[in-house]
């Protein structure tokens, strides 16, 4: 039996059109697969971190070490 969750997904909260499948790693507002950036992150001695960001988190510094090149 699937719980509540898994079954009612939300709306994408950056432009409301689609059905969101993440949430944004620096602000959590669930995006949809058009609204969301995909970036790695490096850590530590070659460990690699998927994150998902809105178009805002995705240009802020200091949320995204990535930042420096979407100015």
């Amino acid at each position: 039996m699937e719980s509540r969750d898994h079954t009612e997904r939300e709306v994408c909260g950056h432009c409301g059109k689609r059905l969101s499948f993440i949430n944004c790693t620096g602000c959590e507002i669930p995006l949809c697969q058009e609204c969301a950036c995909f970036e790695l992150i490096g850590s530590g001695c070659g460990t690699v971190i998927p994150a998902y960001y809105c178009l805002l988190c995705v240009k802020d510094a200091r949320i995204n070490p990535n930042a420096v090149f979407y100015s």
